[in-house]
């Protein structure tokens, strides 16, 4: 029990080491997936948003139509825009 009690200290350092190391890691992954998360929720949203602008582009150059879409947007009935 005594070689033990000569070693105490830098066996607790070396436990201490390995924890931070270890929090370092988990945390730093954490945070990349959250990342990786909002990433592909930001390009969602933007792809999402090209394709709403080109339906609107669309919906307002079909002609007759155009004259309805400004009339319904005009008193705001139109739930798109």
């Amino acid at each position: 029990m005594a070689i033990w009690m000569k070693f105490k200290g830098y066996l607790i350092a070396l436990a201490g080491a390995v924890l931070g190391v270890l929090s370092v890691y988990f945390i730093g992954r954490s945070h990349g997936h959250n990342k990786a998360k909002t990433d592909a929720r930001e390009a969602d949203n933007a792809q999402a948003r090209k394709i709403e602008d080109l339906a609107d582009r669309v919906r307002r150059a079909d002609g007759d139509n155009a004259t309805a879409v400004e009339r319904l947007s005009k008193h705001k009935r139109l739930r798109d825009l």
